[in-house]
């Protein structure tokens, strides 16, 4: 009878199954093949990517070359040639297009401010070798805009209307003239300006309109899901 009882003790011993330590080793070993597998897999998916990217910017690229081969400059974004790239592909264009900051919701003086910078965005005036104008300031409750014996001018304040600013150096001056106050609109500036007691600082554009051609570009190409696969391609 006690040797059946021992025997029946060394089986339900032998029969126990796998202890905790086991079980941890168990899985232990299966996330480190899962490991292997995913980090397999994912170095083959970068592979790929890295491939698509880099075809991707040499078509993009191309695309770019005919764009400028019709129209002598380069388009403000890739859309406007006819390649579309793959969904899989972030592809962005920089270009050294000018620029002009759109602003909204100014203030009195921030719109006076954005009059006297489109002012000054076109001196100096010259013509011929002549020099004209020279730069615009407030001064009291006028604006003067400096300039070489007859040329200088004061649009007299404090409130300025459009039909107000008028530059009298002829045919030079009359071009500035009209670019200023296209400028100043096309900005989010409007008249009548009212000359300002101190300068103001402007708030953070709202967006960037594109407003001459550009010569030269910067393509950037990459894959969203791998952050260091990114490539760039510029004309040369």
């Amino acid at each position: 009878m006690t040797r059946f009882i021992h025997r029946s003790l060394k089986q339900q011993v032998t029969n126990r199954g796998f202890t905790i330590v086991e079980l941890i080793m168990v899985v232990v070993v299966i996330a480190i093949l899962a490991a292997i597998v995913i980090v397999g897999y994912n170095g083959s998916q970068r592979r790929a990517m890295d491939g698509q990217v880099q075809q991707t910017i040499s078509d993009a690229r191309k695309s770019l070359q005919v764009y400028y081969a019709f129209n002598n400059n380069y388009p403000p974004n890739i859309a406007n040639t006819e390649y579309a790239p793959p969904l899989t592909v972030a592809v962005v264009l920089y270009t050294d297009a000018p620029q002009l900051p759109i602003y909204s919701g100014l203030s009195t003086n921030q719109n006076a401010q954005l009059f006297l910078n489109a002012c000054n965005g076109f001196m100096p005036i010259v013509d011929n070798g002549t020099t004209y104008n020279t730069s615009c300031v407030y001064n009291g409750n006028n604006e003067h805009i400096k300039g070489t014996q007859s040329s200088n001018v004061v649009i007299h304040g404090p409130i300025i209307n459009e039909s107000d600013f008028v530059l009298t150096c002829g045919g030079a001056c009359t071009a500035a003239q009209n670019n200023i106050i296209s400028t100043f609109k096309a900005q989010g500036g409007s008249f009548p300006v009212t000359v300002p007691k101190k300068g103001s600082t402007l708030p953070s554009p709202t967006s960037l309109a594109t407003t001459g051609p550009a010569s030269d570009y910067c393509l950037e190409g990459r894959a969203p899901q791998f952050s260091d696969v990114i490539y760039h391609a510029t004309p040369d």
